[in-house]
């Protein structure tokens, strides 16, 4: 009889086709697209793609190669949910839900995974779920954490920047704000390094259950 294996890393990193650089250009294209407001920046930069201009070839192929990089971790997580399992539960709660899954529950609570009971699990039921909540172990959190944020990578870009946006100077000119967003360098590395962490983890994690579920 099979068992139900917990998310486990191993050791081998996942090889990620991709820079910081690249990483960079897609954080910058979902952003400027965000801070337009009205689609203006995705049509200039199709736009400059046809007219063969450099720098949008090159933001283009990147956001390409980021998105191709998503893709596979969304076609992993999809191949997870379509089993009967307590895994498939939490995957399928976590990339539908609108926010994060950060809900700390306070006292005793059973991990849907584990069967044990622990302090401080998490809630990773969606907002609008009133049944049935879908707890895991405080172990677990990196990894869901991780599942959404690669899986949902430019929901969560859009959203942050919609939030920056609020503390801005609304009157400024586009091209204010996206050298002010572009500032932020050392954000987007700390968000690359999540998005390399996080897609190696969430990788080996599900590769390792699916061989010993499947």
């Amino acid at each position: 009889m099979k068992t139900h294996r917990q998310p486990s890393h191993a050791a081998q990193r996942v090889h990620l086709r991709m820079d910081f650089s690249e990483f960079q250009d897609y954080v910058h294209c979902k952003a400027f697209d965000v801070i337009s407001g009205d689609g203006s920046y995705k049509r200039y930069l199709y736009q400059c793609v046809e007219n063969q201009d450099a720098w949008a070839l090159r933001m283009h192929a990147s956001v390409a190669k980021v998105t191709a990089q998503v893709r596979e971790i969304q076609a992993l997580v999809e191949r997870v949910r379509q089993l009967n399992t307590p895994l498939a539960r939490v995957c399928t709660e976590v990339v539908t839900a609108m926010h994060a899954p950060v809900r700390v529950l306070p006292g005793l609570a059973v991990c849907c995974l584990t069967g044990a009971h622990s302090q401080n699990c998490i809630d990773v039921s969606r907002a609008t779920k009133t049944d049935n909540p879908v707890i895991v172990h405080a172990r677990f959190h990196y990894f869901v954490m991780m599942v959404y944020f690669v899986h949902r990578l430019e929901h969560v870009v859009r959203s942050f920047t919609k939030s920056w946006l609020e503390q801005h100077d609304v009157e400024a000119s586009m091209a204010d704000l996206t050298v002010a967003f572009s500032s932020q360098e050392e954000l987007v590395k700390a968000m690359f390094k999540s998005f390399v962490d996080g897609s190696d983890h969430v990788t080996k994690s599900l590769q390792n259950f699916l061989c010993n579920e499947v």
